[in-house]
């Protein structure tokens, strides 16, 4: 099981794992800071919704404090932590092909979100500055017809 901190940084899409005719966005960033790095794992942009999410009108009017406390604790570690686990393996099953869905759906760079405007980018679905670092093999892993086999693999599963 990938645990959400283990992807490399990055912005992904992928079919929600409840509503597999949807697609959904997300992002994995470690946010540095004066006592050191966090990692970060939520929906892109910012401010989405995806999956399961608990507002306070749905928590019980009658309860409160500790009960209260305890009952939010209990619908994230049933509800929402194992729908996040279900994206990170999904993520994980196939971080390359997620990153370019993102690319190709959104024409932003996968790692950083920037908008691709070169012809090359556009190709990769990996913007100049953030491909600069990638080896050949890396890189080669971001070429266009491997994203054509990625939707292809996923529109086979939609019929």
């Amino acid at each position: 099981m990938t645990a959400w901190q283990d992807l490399p940084e990055g912005h992904y899409a992928i079919p929600d794992p409840h509503d597999p005719g949807l697609i959904t966005y997300w992002r994995r960033k470690d946010i540095k800071g004066k006592r050191g790095t966090r990692p970060t794992f939520g929906p892109w942009p910012l401010k989405a919704r995806n999956g399961p999410v608990l507002y306070t009108r749905d928590v019980p009017r009658d309860l409160r404090g500790q009960a209260r406390a305890e009952w939010v604790r209990d619908w994230y570690a049933t509800v929402r932590h194992p729908y996040e686990a279900a994206v990170a393996e999904t993520i994980a099953a196939g971080t390359v092909e997620a990153g370019q869905r993102f690319a190709g759906l959104t024409s932003r760079c996968c790692a950083c979100s920037r908008v691709l405007s070169d012809d090359h980018s556009k190709v990769y679905g990996i913007g100049p500055e953030c491909r600069s670092g990638l080896s050949t093999e890396q890189l080669a892993l971001y070429y266009t017809p491997r994203l054509g086999r990625a939707h292809a693999e996923y529109l086979a599963t939609q019929n």
